[in-house]
């Protein structure tokens, strides 16, 4: 990109306003940067309201650590036609509107196409293409919140590398308790998707095609960064794919670095063994087929998981009591069986057969060398372990932010080409609509 013709607008948790829009160059491309990412949906109205972009038709690559796919139970589908502006104070007051955004975008018929382009260390939805839709359909009884109950929670700083707000897209710890069972007076339709991987089925916003009222298809990709000169998924022969009127470029800094504010005490390779056998288990490692069955299964691992850890916690705290007082210590006839192993072998009930020994070892070990305080955080963080973790060091974002930039010149190539035969002269640049940056 040509950084002469850019333009910033910084958005401070303010609506962007008319006098925004008349600092915006004609000939410039708008970049807005958020401190939020849900307020790039607020941009990306703006950007439509403006005539910036179209109305509809609409590809966004959306290159972050978190998929940002939720959808709030708190949100009622008619809003995000009839009142924009609840849609947007809604995603900022719901613990899940940081992850949220997306979701309202394609079922106002915006965006037909999100290529969530993620880091090697995001691992929250298999990489593939998929053909869904999005719609609305009743949200009744009780909302369990899993992957949804997030909020922008800054991680500690761990040295100069380390982006600012790379722990966005989290569960607040005290959001658990406070709507974690969030009872609705009545019932109402809210935003659900048609997917069945098990990222959409865990925060209860799947529901089948058929259930959709005012669905809108939808074509969700999901990759690594690809190599210079490899075929992009998008806008090449063979594709298959619709040609977009115009696409979107959004970024979230802790595509490059990201922290985990739950695991803000631990090493991270004490972290990683826990954060492994959590995506590791056969429950996860495919489309969810029945989703009771999915359920059940979740709910037994999670109770296994947690007497793993009150069964460490309990050894380590009985250990160093016993530190004063060894007496008969080694005495085989005192000897009882390890409930560690125990506990061990019921999550391993879980994990797949080939990757079962090497994934218990490490977390074994992973428990015998965490201290007290570790153990204690990951108690507290059950499956938050999987959230993203990844400092980074500064050789490899400066390494990463190179990568990116021969990515987004490829982008606005392969863009170009597959539109040349229009002979629009602004749409042919290759370049995106808008730019949306999440800090």
């Amino acid at each position: 990109l040509d950084h002469s013709s850019l333009h910033f607008s910084m958005v401070d948790g303010d609506v962007p306003d008319a006098k925004r829009a008349r600092l915006l160059k004609p000939s410039g491309l708008p970049v807005f940067v958020c401190e939020y990412h849900d307020e790039a949906l607020r941009c990306l109205h703006f950007a439509i309201r403006r005539r910036k972009m179209p109305f509809d038709g609409l590809h966004m690559v959306h290159l972050d650590a978190h998929p940002d796919m939720s959808a709030s139970s708190a949100l009622a589908a008619e809003a995000v036609f009839d009142e924009p502006w609840k849609v947007y104070a809604t995603l900022r007051a719901d613990a899940s509107g940081i992850a949220s955004w997306i979701l309202p975008a394609v079922y106002g018929g915006h965006l037909s196409c999100v290529w969530w382009v993620r880091p090697e260390w995001a691992r929250q939805i298999a990489d593939g293409s998929y053909h869904v839709h999005v719609g609305a359909a009743k949200q009744s009884g009780t909302a369990t919140l899993k992957h949804s109950v997030k909020a922008p929670i800054e991680a500690p700083a761990t040295g100069a590398a380390q982006p600012r707000s790379c722990g966005k897209s989290m569960r607040r710890p005290d959001a658990l308790e406070a709507v974690g069972k969030t009872e609705l007076e009545e019932q109402r339709d809210t935003i659900k998707i048609s997917c069945t991987e098990p990222y959409f089925v865990e925060d209860g916003i799947y529901a089948a095609a058929s259930e959709l009222a005012s669905a809108k298809p939808f074509h969700l990709l999901v990759s690594t960064l690809p190599a210079h000169k490899e075929t992009l998924p998008l806008w090449s022969d063979g594709s298959g794919e619709t040609l977009p009127k115009a696409w979107v470029l959004d970024v979230c800094l802790d595509f490059f670095a990201c922290g985990n504010p739950f695991l803000s005490q631990l090493r991270p390779h004490i972290a990683a063994p826990f954060a492994d056998v959590h995506n590791a288990v056969i429950f996860r490692s495919s489309s969810v087929e029945d989703v009771e069955h999915f359920k059940a299964q979740q709910a037994a691992f999670d109770s296994a998981c947690g007497e793993l850890m009150r069964c460490a916690v309990g050894l380590q705290s009985e250990a160093e009591d016993a530190e004063e007082d060894d007496e008969d210590k080694d005495d085989p006839e005192d000897e009882e069986p390890d409930p560690l192993e125990a506990a061990l072998e019921a999550v391993g009930q879980f994990l797949p057969c080939d990757k079962k020994e090497a994934l218990l070892n490490d977390l074994r070990e992973a428990l015998h060398e965490a201290r007290g305080s570790e153990l204690q955080q990951l108690r507290e963080a059950g499956d938050m372990v999987t959230l993203p973790l990844h400092p980074g060091s500064e050789s490899e974002i400066r390494a990463r932010l190179a990568a990116f930039e021969v990515f987004v010149r490829d982008l606005c190539a392969a863009f170009a080409r597959s539109h040349a035969p229009q002979q629009s002269g602004r749409i042919t640049t290759g370049r995106p609509a808008i730019v949306t940056v999440a800090r």
